[in-house]
């Protein structure tokens, strides 16, 4: 049996197996054969890439990754859907399927999935890679972590719903400025590639998707960050994004570390964190 690569035969796949996609785990499969070689294509994967792919769905990335790939890594929490992917060819043996979850929580990747990850790349010398159309619900999270955490990849590409990839380019003054914005200036560049229209996907979803890259450029700082406890700091500030910082931070520590008592968050530009990070509370 091959892979399907159609609405219609992604839809007669899951019906032969009883299989119906659910909304909570955010399952809306690939079904545009055009969409799945141009993300090939603009990722660039080659035999010197180890790729995680992050839900295995039906397997159409899958498919398309291990022709290139000098190895991949894919992940999903659903094992009725990854065995149906798992039995519609003959795998070769560089491909890994795992029965995990990317998450062991929202704030912390499954270290079995990075483990194996990282270990079939040193085995290799390959280039750490994610290439994955990631479910909606937990893109943000994984992403997040992926930075927070410091892993020595070299790039992400990833479909993820339009509005959290407009938080991740985010600039200071607008509204989709927040912390995930400040963590990818701070971290990484990043990009949004192309738009993704919902027809490309089955079940369409409501909402627009984009291709986004993030290359980190600062795994070192990122862990020095995180565990100076940036990303909680971030956190507490943008719950109320629309008062100023006055009242949370004290008018003494916002003026050491450069930043106006009046400012509101989504006004202050990412260095200006690092430098309130280093400023004990009075």
């Amino acid at each position: 049996m091959a892979v399907p690569t159609t609405k219609t035969g992604v839809q007669a796949l899951l019906a032969a197996h009883g299989f119906n996609p659910t909304k909570l785990r955010g399952q809306h499969f690939l079904v545009d054969r055009n969409l799945i070689d141009a993300i090939v294509r603009d990722a660039d994967v080659g035999p010197l890439d180890c790729v995680l792919e992050i839900g295995t769905g039906t397997g159409i990335l899958t498919d398309a990754l291990a022709g290139r790939a000098g190895r991949v890594v894919t992940c999903d929490l659903d094992r009725r859907l990854q065995d149906i992917a798992k039995g519609l060819r003959e795998w070769p043996p560089t491909v890994t399927f795992l029965l995990e979850d990317i998450l062991a929580g929202k704030h912390a990747l499954n270290p079995a999935v990075i483990r194996r990850w990282e270990s079939e790349g040193a085995s290799g010398a390959l280039r750490l890679r994610v290439v994955s159309n990631l479910p909606y619900a937990v893109a943000t999270p994984v992403l997040a972590n992926l930075l927070w955490d410091g892993i020595p990849m070299y790039d992400a590409l990833v479909l993820v719903q339009r509005e959290a990839a407009d938080r991740f380019v985010a600039k200071p003054g607008t509204g989709d400025y927040g912390p995930m914005a400040i963590a990818v200036a701070l971290l990484a560049e990043a990009a949004i590639v192309r738009h993704v229209p919902p027809q490309v996907f089955w079940p369409a979803p409501k909402v627009e998707s984009a291709l986004l890259r993030l290359v980190p450029r600062a795994p070192g700082k990122a862990r020095e960050l995180r565990d100076a406890g940036l990303p909680s700091l971030l956190q507490g500030a943008f719950q109320q994004r629309r008062k100023t910082l006055r009242k949370r931070f004290g008018e003494a520590r916002l003026r050491a570390a450069g930043i106006a008592p009046t400012a509101r968050p989504e006004e202050v530009p990412p260095e200006a964190w690092t430098r309130l990070l280093t400023v004990p509370p009075a």
